[in-house]
């Protein structure tokens, strides 16, 4: 049974700052490697964990063991995309090798959050984490925090939402806004958030990279429809905010209501998911010639849950805000859950119908 030597490169430092591509396999190409990526960043915690894997190696080596030796490199945006090209990798390294076992050395947790996916593949024996000693710890460690923030990484995850809360507080405050700067903030911060949460970023990049790149291809429906729904959010957020100072001398809770309320920000959100899901429907059969009549469900439904939603927030405003129960406002709930009935009435028809059509061109 091969036993194979794994050094784990999760965000592919070595590939940036050397331009070596993984895998690494066989000791003198990883001594080279180490090497490199030394003299190019002597900092760097990789080359530490590529030249304990290959002290290991030689160990083995020394007790007989069938042993071979491999860097394995991921991705700068560390996560599903990263993981994935390690997992190709190491099938790729496996199938060569014709290994069955693994010892596992890396430089942090994070790197060891791969063990999973090694192990679903080979017997781990054993796992080593590569610890760099330092000394005078209170000033190594203020260096080493100011070295991080110079990376990209660090930088995206870190650095960018602090700076883009302090530009947006000093902008607003410089225009002389500064009574609705600290709402402003919580705002951009939440969208960001939410983007990250979300799993947004890929689809920005993508959209981007097809706006800005020439080429022959037709650019997606789906990337103009980011740029609509993005416009349609920056004009909500403006009616929204527009509407917490209407109502500002009413407490915190009328404004919050305002923001969200019809007038405010609600249209302008569905207006921008409806543009979205749309855009993708036109994509879809665009490139396969398959309509997908789920469009029509999720038109009526977006619809009726903002009725549904605008009912709830005048039913709140009056009760606790005005204090003056309107009961008109309930007509916003009927009116969504009718129209939720009517969209599933017109979504069973229309795929019946488009159901007969598929079985009569098939006999």
């Amino acid at each position: 049974m091969g036993l194979l030597v794994i050094a784990i490169d999760r965000d592919n430092d070595l590939g940036r700052k050397t331009g070596i591509r993984s895998p690494v396999l066989g000791r003198e190409p990883n001594v080279k490697a180490a090497l490199e990526l030394g003299l190019a960043d002597p900092e760097e915690s990789d080359t530490n964990t590529m030249l304990a894997a290959i002290k290991t190696y030689d160990q083995l080596l020394e007790d007989g063991e069938t042993v071979e030796i491999v860097t394995i490199c991921g991705d700068v945006r560390v996560g599903t995309k990263s993981d994935m090209k390690i997992a190709n990798i190491l099938d790729q390294v496996i199938a060569k090798t014709k290994s069955t076992r693994a010892i596992l050395v890396s430089d942090g947790a994070e790197d060891r959050e791969l063990e999973p996916i090694i192990r679903s593949r080979l017997r781990i024996d054993s796992t080593r984490m590569v610890v760099v000693q330092q000394s005078r710890p209170i000033e190594d460690t203020f260096y080493t925090i100011v070295h991080k923030m110079e990376d990209p990484k660090i930088q995206r995850q870190f650095i960018f939402p602090i700076a883009l809360v302090a530009f947006v507080y000093g902008l607003l405050t410089l225009v002389g806004l500064s009574g609705i700067a600290s709402g402003a903030i919580w705002v951009v911060l939440g969208g960001y958030l939410l983007i990250k949460v979300a799993g947004w970023e890929e689809a920005i990049r993508n959209f981007y990279t097809e706006l800005l790149t020439v080429t022959s291809e037709r650019v997606s429906f789906f990337s103009y429809a980011w740029l609509i729904a993005s416009l349609l959010m920056i004009v909500g957020i403006t009616r929204g905010l527009d509407q917490m100072q209407e109502v500002s001398n009413q407490g915190v809770l009328a404004m919050v209501l305002a923001f969200l309320s019809l007038d405010g920000i609600l249209l302008f959100l569905l207006a921008s998911l409806v543009v979205i899901e749309v855009a993708r429907t036109i994509d879809t059969y665009l490139r396969d010639s398959v309509f997908n009549i789920n469009i029509i469900r999720f038109i009526f439904t977006v619809a009726s849950m903002g009725l549904i939603v605008a009912g709830i927030i005048e039913i709140v405003n009056d009760l606790f805000v005005q204090d003056n129960f309107e009961s008109y406002n309930v007509q916003y709930i009927l009116s969504g859950i009718i129209l939720a009935f009517v969209g599933l009435l017109v979504h069973d028809s229309i795929r019946e119908r488009v159901n007969e059509k598929v079985m009569a061109v098939e006999e």
